[in-house]
């Protein structure tokens, strides 16, 4: 598999759920993240380094790539793989 497409961006709800699943998370807004996420497909992976902090963003005000929230906050990038 490759990339396809990068430097997709998340807020936090959209990236807890991407990484770790929705089971037990309080979502702000759970229709459009799990909407969001499907959008994006079953072959989204993470692009950040948690410990160096490379592909974090502390407080952006991009709108988040899955659930298209505008409200500024966190964003972590991702990617999508295919053939």
């Amino acid at each position: 598999m490759k990339v396809i497409q990068d430097e997709i961006y998340l807020c936090s709800d959209c990236t807890q759920v991407a990484c770790n699943g929705a089971s037990g998370t309080v979502l702000e807004n759970p229709d459009a993240t799990m909407r969001g996420l499907e959008s994006l497909g079953q072959h989204l992976v993470p692009d950040f380094d948690s410990e160096t902090g490379n592909g974090l963003d502390g407080f952006s005000s991009a709108p988040c790539a899955s659930c298209k929230t505008r409200l500024a906050g966190y964003r972590a990038r991702f990617a999508i793989l295919g053939e």
